[in-house]
């Protein structure tokens, strides 16, 4: 009696052929997982990087535009001494007055620096960039409203012609705008002509001068995996340099 064997596939046949086919499968798909998520962190690092220098550029724009005050004397090699910021509570301060304040905050023992001084800035409404107008920029770190576990660096434009004042503590949420979620650190140090200082207060005449020479900013971001990477860049003021005799200030040496 001659057998059928020839005739088709034994069912344990099928069964193995079709194990070997899902493991296969199952290894290719994961090398496709595999790919896309790195891909997807490609993107999401890459869009990462943009924004945090979007943002450096924006300030960095922001601070050559700087407007000396009125008050203060220019600042000298001597470094100032570190004194606590006082209370600005009963601040109010007029762009026109002239300003530059960059104070030492922290957050659980995070450095989230803030930084306000007098520019001229673009107006919202301005059509072209020569209806620019004189204001008080502040940069600063605070928590995002769509999680309150999530630090962002925000960015206030107080105008002069619009008759605002400005209140370093206390925002003026209409003209705040959120320029980058998952900031865990902003540091920032000024340049004196000599040295770099930790803070800068141009309403304290005795240890400060108008503005600094230079501002570093180091900026901290924390990514969807909670990785922080930090950026930095350097600002010279040039306005600053220009009122002031070259022969006091040195080049100022960022740190690495």
């Amino acid at each position: 009696m001659r057998s059928n064997r020839s005739s088709g596939f034994m069912l344990i046949e099928i069964t193995i052929t079709l194990a070997i086919l899902s493991i296969v499968m199952s290894i290719v798909f994961g090398v496709f997982a595999q790919t896309m998520a790195g891909k997807e962190h490609a993107e999401a690092r890459g869009e990462e990087i943009a924004s945090a220098r979007a943002v450096l550029s924006r300030i960095s724009s922001d601070l050559t535009s700087v407007r000396i005050a009125k008050t203060g004397r220019p600042a000298t090699a001597a470094t100032p001494q570190p004194t606590p910021t006082p209370s600005t509570d009963a601040w109010l301060i007029r762009p026109e007055s002239g300003l530059f304040l960059g104070r030492i905050r922290s957050d659980h023992g995070v450095t989230v620096d803030d930084l306000a001084f007098s520019a001229f800035v673009r107006r919202p409404t301005a059509v072209t960039f020569a209806s620019s107008d004189l204001g008080i920029v502040h940069y600063f770190v605070d928590t995002t409203s769509e999680d309150p576990r999530e630090h962002g660096l925000y960015r206030e434009a107080i105008y002069s012609l619009a008759g605002e004042e400005f209140d370093p503590d206390k925002p003026n949420l209409g003209a705040t705008m959120l320029l980058l979620p998952g900031v865990s650190g902003l540091d920032l140090r000024y340049f004196n002509g000599k040295d770099w200082v930790e803070s800068w207060d141009s309403t304290d005449s005795r240890n400060f001068g108008p503005a600094p020479f230079a501002v570093e900013i180091r900026l901290t971001v924390m990514d969807e995996r909670g990785q922080s990477e930090t950026y930095q860049t350097a600002v010279d003021l040039p306005t600053i340099r220009t009122l002031r005799n070259p022969q006091t200030a040195a080049t100022p040496t960022p740190r690495t």
